[in-house]
């Protein structure tokens, strides 16, 4: 079998996007050490990837917003394995086995659905953040994630009690003040 290599290639905005020219599966992990086990995976030359999601919470006590990390599925990577680098795999600590088929045979997924976990976490649609309703203020861009001008991003104008906002936005020749849910809508940095 000749050797395939995974690599990543930068895109016009300058992020990395996985390129497929080998094959991906979903590696096992030892409990809590999804991390650990991508870190051994790319100390011995494997390309590795564990989707993450961020999670803001009030802590009980002082009431202040903490933003985590967490594995989006726990106890899981994925990893662009070549056929010498299942032995590599052995070696590593962290991860307990391969996904596979029912006769126990590696399965390989379509490196297209890493891309797109990939794409989805970079956008942060996984993310669970508090409302917006109280960081949001006037002159805060946001990306319009759902309606009829899904994909735009917008400038905040003003907040409009716990679930809208009014925002300008460019369409028919000029700028228009528009009502939009919360739900519709996420900040950009």
């Amino acid at each position: 079998m000749e050797s395939i290599i995974c690599y990543s290639q930068p895109t016009s905005t300058g992020a990395l996007r996985m390129v497929h020219s080998g094959l991906w599966y979903v590696v096992r992990t030892r409990a809590m050490q999804h991390q650990k086990a991508v870190q051994e995976m790319q100390e011995a030359g494997i390309q590795a990837y564990c989707p993450m999601m961020r999670r803001e919470t009030r802590h009980h006590q002082s009431k202040k917003w903490i933003m985590r990390e967490y594995a989006l599925f726990p106890g899981y990577a994925f990893a662009c394995l070549t056929y010498r680098d299942f032995g590599k795999l052995r070696e590593a600590r962290s991860v307990v086995a391969v996904l596979g088929d029912a006769e126990g045979t590696p399965a390989p997924i379509a490196w297209s659905i890493i891309e797109k976990i990939k794409d989805a976490q970079d956008r942060g649609d996984f993310d669970v953040l508090r409302p917006p309703v109280r960081r949001l203020k006037a002159g805060d861009s946001v990306h319009v994630k759902g309606g009829p001008l899904a994909g735009h991003y917008v400038s905040v104008t003003n907040v409009v009690g716990r679930r809208a906002v009014k925002a300008l936005v460019e369409m028919f020749g000029g700028l228009r003040e528009v009502e939009i849910e919360l739900e519709s809508i996420r900040r950009v940095a």
